[in-house]
């Protein structure tokens, strides 16, 4: 698994596997690729810095913590 954050454009990409991309689906800031098979391929998170934002809000304190937390 890669994860790489493009600051310019503001999107997050999970890259799960190196097979190839058959088809995706959006929801919201979501977009999931997948295989021929129907698994996930990648990841993207569009508007990443507003969604983890608005997502932080509804976590946990300890995990907010543990990853968001400046080291």
């Amino acid at each position: 698994m890669k994860v790489n954050y493009y600051e310019e454009e503001d999107i997050l990409v999970v890259k799960l596997t190196d097979y190839p991309i058959a088809y995706a689906e959006e929801s919201n800031w979501v977009v999931i690729h997948f295989d021929a098979g129907n698994q996930p391929v990648r990841i993207e998170i569009l508007d990443a810095s507003r969604f983890f934002r608005l997502a932080g809000v509804a976590l946990p304190t300890r995990v907010k913590e543990l990853f968001f937390s400046p080291a």
